[in-house]
């Protein structure tokens, strides 16, 4: 284990990469190895809202939830006339900004994170219950693109 890494214990925080705050993880029941009286996380601690808990919103565009913000933004929104100025407009007509020249909006949806396999770079040496004890320098991912690594190890100190 190098000087930077430490255990990862029950109530460790993470942070998704299109996620808008940090989440905790969590343990429902103990493995059996404990820090400080806290429960151990191990690599297998990686399931959905079991474990993993909402990162608050979800930024990614591949999320369906995104989508179908966006779609609802995109039905609504009118093609804003283009500005061209109160004496210009006396000789030239308004026209709609076409809207593909408009930037696409930005939208967000309850983060839901969806985690399908085990945590990277566990410590392979130390098992906790039957699997690799999880460290603060474990990394996982989401299936919408977010990546999602440990900010706090969760060991009172």
């Amino acid at each position: 284990m190098g000087e930077d890494s430490s255990y990862a214990v029950h109530g460790a925080y993470a942070i998704c990469s299109l996620g808008t705050r940090p989440a905790r993880l969590i343990v429902p029941a103990s493995h059996g190895d404990y820090i400080h009286e806290q429960p151990q996380l191990n690599v297998f601690d990686y399931l959905s809202m079991t474990h993993v808990r909402p990162f608050g919103l979800c930024t990614s565009k591949s999320n369906p939830d995104v989508q179908a913000e966006m779609k609802k933004v995109e039905e609504a929104v009118v093609a804003p006339k283009q500005d061209i100025g109160w004496f210009k407009s006396l000789f030239t007509k308004e026209e709609d900004i076409p809207l593909e020249e408009l930037p696409p909006p930005e939208c967000v949806a309850m983060c839901v994170p969806r985690t399908v396999r085990p945590w990277f770079f566990g410590k392979e040496d130390v098992k906790v219950g039957i699997a690799d004890a999880m460290l603060n320098t474990c990394s996982n991912s989401c299936i919408y693109g977010g990546q999602i690594t440990i900010i706090d190890d969760g060991q009172r100190k």
